[in-house]
């Protein structure tokens, strides 16, 4: 925490922007030049991206030049928290070009990626595997996007990673290593002709785990990591003394001796969605749906149900197995309109193993239709409830952290009460960092979901 007397919640900057041309041969701090930046990191972003605008009254532009295949080393700092990022992106764009009201300099706008994120995205794979997922995921990540090192399965604070999630250090990259939480059995599989972001979002559709029946395989990079995981593991890897705890008022205590306020509080709040969707939960298959198997070798076909009910294993975002209780509809109204007649049909073909079949004579099991229903089930299930939400500074929060949200009631009879079902534990999914051309101030834009309404609190 910085010093009482400097605190400043709202304070953020880059201290640093060393552009450099492709060759390497030519640097220049373009500190001084820029006027205000945004960076969005998502866990439905395989590459975190931003961009800078800048005021340029020197010719900068023309000059070095800028041709839109720089690199660009950052330092950027939040000062609520005190924390500081040194990242190295990739120029891929100029544009907004706009001449100044004074007339004697160019406004224009520079974006770019992650460095490695960028490298990844001028090539492209066609090759056969034969691995587990994780596997093959980690393989075609030190292929296509850096070289890593040696695995380790242990958390900071020396606990062993959830799931025994490897943790492997990226090369080249201080402090950033990628995490590949493992996957069930071997498969086989071509690549054909696809970026390397490409193969991991398909890569991610395969990915089946057991012990996380969410089937939640995402990847994607945050300022920090890489990740390829569920949300159970960023759900069981945040433990209490890890939470982020925010409210939403609209007012804080401004005393610089007690800044928790001003740094956790939230001012803006936009409900998405409150999980109260019923023609989204029929046609979504949330609830209920059908995979129809179709085997040519056996002739037959399969069909399997899945019943939200009965068959969903999903843990809340306490990391305990999820309570109907938690769900927004009652268990009448769930048996009486979710049905097998109007359950949600998908289609699989069937040119994997089953009991009794020669081995190696067809690819091992991959439990699609179980992948189909708990994907579509548990991604419903887990932006049930939907927040965005606006603060100021908080650098220090990404995709994948869990943060408890305290709502206060909004009845105008018990406020000083939690609301029963927006108060809770949320995952963050986006998180978009901007710091305004007019002034220093760092806002944060979050995007939060969480399972039904489930509260999350931790069982005693």
């Amino acid at each position: 925490m910085t010093n009482k007397n400097d605190f400043n919640p709202s304070a953020g900057d880059i201290l640093s922007a060393v552009v450099s041309n492709y060759s390497g041969s030519k640097s220049e701090d373009m500190f001084g030049r820029i006027l205000g930046f945004d960076i969005r990191q998502s866990m439905t972003q395989m590459g975190y991206s931003g961009s800078i605008t800048v005021l340029d009254t020197i010719g900068f532009i023309d000059d070095f030049p800028l041709r839109s295949e720089e690199t660009m080393e950052l330092k950027i700092k939040s000062f609520d928290t005190n924390t500081e990022f040194n990242i190295k992106v990739h120029v891929y764009k100029i544009d907004n070009f706009v001449v100044s009201e004074s007339g004697n300099g160019l406004l224009y706008t520079i974006h770019f990626v992650s460095d490695i994120s960028f490298k990844a995205s001028t090539r492209r794979i066609t090759k056969a595997y034969q691995s587990s997922i994780s596997g093959i995921a980690k393989e075609v990540f030190e292929t296509y996007f850096s070289k890593l090192g040696g695995a380790d399965y242990l958390s900071d604070g020396g606990r062993v990673n959830e799931y025994a999630t490897a943790k492997y250090p990226i090369v080249g990259q201080t402090n950033r290593s990628l995490f590949v939480q493992p996957t069930y059995n071997i498969n086989k599989c071509i690549i054909p002709n696809m970026t390397p972001t490409d193969a991991m979002r398909y890569l991610q559709t395969q990915a089946y785990q057991p012990e996380t029946p969410s089937n939640s395989f995402k990847f994607f990079e945050t300022l920090d990591n890489f990740y390829f995981a569920t949300d159970e593991y960023f759900i069981k890897t945040a433990q209490a003394k890890d939470l982020i705890d925010l409210f939403y008022a609209p007012s804080s205590n401004a005393d610089g001796r007690d800044p928790s306020d001003q740094i956790n509080r939230i001012e803006e709040l936009n409900v998405i969605s409150k999980g109260i969707d019923t023609a989204n939960d029929m046609f979504s298959g949330s609830y209920k749906n059908r995979v129809t198997e179709i085997d040519f070798l056996r002739r037959k076909v399969v069909h399997n149900i899945f019943d939200y009910s009965k068959d969903a294993k999903y843990i809340d975002m306490s990391g305990n197995p999820r309570n109907l209780e938690d769900n927004p509809h009652t268990e009448a109204f769930r048996n009486d309109m979710f049905t097998d007649e109007n359950a949600k049909d998908f289609l699989v073909y069937r040119d994997f193993q089953q009991p009794g079949d020669i081995p190696g004579s067809l690819h091992t099991d991959r439990h699609i239709s179980q992948i189909v229903s708990n994907r579509i089930s548990y991604q419903e299930h887990l932006n049930a409830t939907k927040v965005q939400c606006q603060l100021k500074g908080r650098l220090d929060i990404a995709p994948g952290n869990i943060v408890n949200l305290e709502v206060q009631n909004m009845d105008g009879i018990n406020l000083l009460s939690k609301h029963r079902t927006l108060s809770g534990r949320y995952l963050v999914v986006t998180v978009v960092h901007s710091r305004s051309k007019e002034s220093n101030t760092l806002n944060t834009a979050l995007e939060l979901s969480k399972f039904d309404w489930s509260i999350g609190e931790i069982d005693a």
